[in-house]
């Protein structure tokens, strides 16, 4: 699967939060058609899509996602002592949807155009400040969520792990994914004014 695609067809899991390029997830399935989605991805060395839900829920009947998302890849798994089925994933490139229905075993399937590798974004003095509110931020979440390397020089390593870990409503969220540039979504974040308190 490359960006000189078209058109590739993942499978779309909506959830209640993203996961981008460079992140790591843990999810806990527990419906047949993720888990067989699963067994597929091992099958055929394949990932499956990670979108934010527009409407609906995690479970159950399938949620309508918006467009953006993120191609994933399991790069875990085990039995937890919960008997349900643990996954780690890394967040590999962005994609947007350009079409999607359910199959038999109510599982979204997409047709999704992968998006090009955004230009590098520079640092700057508006950046290296989120960059300390991130740097508390992962205080508070660590062990629970912690990265290989934490990367606080890097200004597109500082903006997808704030999108994935600031707890913005689904449409505020997804209005930052849709724009065009890193710098645009950091310039954004830099105008909420975030206040995060030491521990």
């Amino acid at each position: 699967m490359t960006r000189a695609d078209a058109a590739v067809q993942l499978p779309l899991f909506p959830l209640s939060s993203v996961v981008m390029p460079g992140g790591t997830m843990q999810l806990r399935l527990f419906e047949r058609r993720y888990i067989d989605m699963v067994k597929n991805c091992f099958r055929t060395e394949t990932g499956f899509g990670i979108c934010l839900i527009r409407e609906g829920n995690e479970a159950g009947v399938p949620s309508e996602p918006y467009p953006l998302g993120t191609r994933v890849s399991i790069v875990d798994f085990d039995q937890g002592d919960d008997g349900l089925l643990h996954i780690s994933v890394h967040g590999d490139e962005e994609f947007s949807v350009l079409s999607y229905a359910a199959n038999d075993s109510q599982l979204l399937i997409g047709e999704v155009a992968l998006l090009p590798e955004r230009a590098p974004t520079a640092m700057n003095g508006d950046i290296e400040v989120l960059a300390s509110k991130l740097e508390l931020i992962l205080r508070y979440v660590e062990p629970e969520v912690s990265y290989a390397e934490n990367r606080l020089d890097d200004a597109d390593w500082v903006c997808h792990r704030l999108l994935e870990l600031l707890p913005l409503a689904p449409p505020a969220k997804y209005e930052l994914l849709q724009m065009q540039s890193n710098k645009e979504r950091l310039d954004s974040l830099a105008a909420l004014h975030i206040e995060i308190a030491e521990r």
